[in-house]
């Protein structure tokens, strides 16, 4: 609103009342007072019975800072009360979140109950992971059902709002692992209820702060259990000890990624694929063998080497992109430093013709507001402007320094893994078995690379 104000494209405000407008009364009374008399904008608060127009050239009545005063301690009062009685109702093992747990709906008193048409599925999900059926086949098997997924059935039943589809192929049921993982971990299901693991902020700050684990309310039997403790416990055994280790040690690790949702795909039984593409609106992805795959990326290693031998080749153009981009920001700096002097040089200007009483207090308070207004945003651009400089000039520093280390790399080859990791940025797979490999060092080149050998 302040930036169609100073367009000149608003004359008058309408409020309901002050309240409606803000909350801090000094930050109220600088605008009713300064700003807006000095912009020409007409105020208005409605059930308050306060028009700007009436007290053009007037000091407000002495009622209208107690008013504002008034309305920002009611509304600390009252978010002080709401924080109080919510957190009551934690310790009491109440629910007080918008929308309850899938496989529970929420009481009459704030309780949570078991939810007859799902607390089915969640039980199920927890029997057939401990009988062997991984997070994936489970996934599947649901969608295959067409059983609706947590986030489909409180659309379905009106506690969220979104675009409701109607079958499989459209979406409706939207299953994936991790939906699985979650309803596994969660310890709401055996009857415990933890709760604020975040907290408001100061009042009018929009911020959420995070608590800490060991400071949030956690209440024992605070519900009706869906899974029994024992069951819950061996779900929690088995996958932490899911095997480990072998599987993350890899040449690729890390470094392939599905081209068309820009997911790392899996390594399984000596194959990469991806796992969304049965969940998620995605184009057929083929996967690849390993061996297969490692051959080409070892191809475009070759490549990059050789480009790396020849230093200059790699780094002296880039240098002489970045040194171009530092040229063009020196005039825009200095240019922005005059500025900024000139404007300060006005700030001083305008405090002598105020003790020289060629205007009023009121409006040099206004315009002293509005002359620092500005001279901060010019100050703020300027240390943008200085800090890209300075980042470019690092990146220089940077480039000279890997010169260095590119020669030892160059020497050491026989590290496969780390030659990797410092080569190549990833290794994308798309539809129709193409690869795409992008460096790190020549971002501007892709290899693209592919199995069929019919295409160009």
């Amino acid at each position: 609103m302040m930036d169609e104000i100073k367009k000149r494209k608003i004359q008058c405000i309408i409020v309901k009342d002050f309240s409606r407008f803000g909350r801090d009364y000094i930050e109220i009374g600088d605008y009713i007072e300064h700003i807006f008399p000095f912009m020409q904008i007409r105020f208005i608060a409605v059930n308050d019975g306060y028009d700007s127009k009436e007290y053009k050239g007037k000091t407000p009545d002495i009622d209208v800072p107690f008013r504002n005063l008034a309305y920002s301690l009611y509304s600390q009062d009252i978010s002080d009360k709401i924080k109080s009685s919510l957190a009551v109702r934690r310790k009491k093992g109440l629910y007080v979140g918008s929308v309850p747990l899938y496989g529970y709906q929420r009481d009459e008193d704030g309780s949570l109950k078991p939810d007859e048409e799902t607390k089915g599925t969640v039980q199920r999900i927890y029997r057939e992971y401990l009988s062997g059926t991984g997070l994936t086949e489970l996934a599947r098997k649901l969608n295959k059902e067409g059983i609706p997924s947590p986030k489909q059935h409180k659309m379905n039943k009106g506690l969220l709002h979104g675009e409701k589809k109607k079958t499989l192929e459209e979406k409706a049921y939207f299953w994936l692992p991790a939906t699985i993982h979650q309803i596994l971990r969660n310890e709401t299901y055996i009857g415990v209820l933890s709760s604020g693991a975040y907290k408001s902020g100061p009042l009018g700050s929009g911020k959420r702060i995070f608590v800490p684990e060991n400071e949030r309310v956690r209440v024992e039997d605070a519900h009706p259990a869906v899974i029994d403790k024992e069951t819950f416990g061996e779900v929690q055994k088995k996958m932490h000890t899911k095997k480990q280790g072998e599987a993350q040690k890899f040449l690729l690790k890390a470094l392939v990624r599905c081209g068309e949702c820009g997911r790392l795909m899996v390594r399984d039984k000596e194959l990469f694929r991806c796992r969304y593409q049965k969940f998620i609106e995605h184009r057929n992805v083929e996967s690849i063998r390993e061996a297969e795959l490692e051959e080409i990326v070892w191809k475009a290693v070759d490549i990059q080497l050789k480009l790396l031998e020849d230093k200059e080749a790699v780094f002296q153009r880039e240098k002489e992109l970045l040194e171009e981009e530092r040229e063009k920001l020196f005039p825009k700096i200095k240019r922005k430093k005059l500025q900024t002097g000139k404007k300060r040089e006005e700030m001083k200007l305008l405090y002598h013709q105020y003790k020289q009483g060629k205007m009023g207090k009121a409006e040099y308070l206004a315009r002293k507001k509005w002359e620092e207004n500005l001279a901060g945003e010019m100050t703020a651009e300027l240390a943008g402007l200085e800090a890209e400089e300075a980042g470019l000039r690092q990146r220089m520093k940077k480039m000279d320094a890997n010169d260095i280390s590119i020669a030892e790399w160059l020497k050491n080859r026989g590290d496969k893994g780390k030659l990797l990791q410092y080569l190549i940025g990833s290794v994308n797979i798309y539809a129709e078995r193409e690869i795409e490999v992008q460096w790190k060092f020549a971002k501007n080149l892709a290899l693209c690379h592919y199995l069929d050998t019919s295409r160009p």
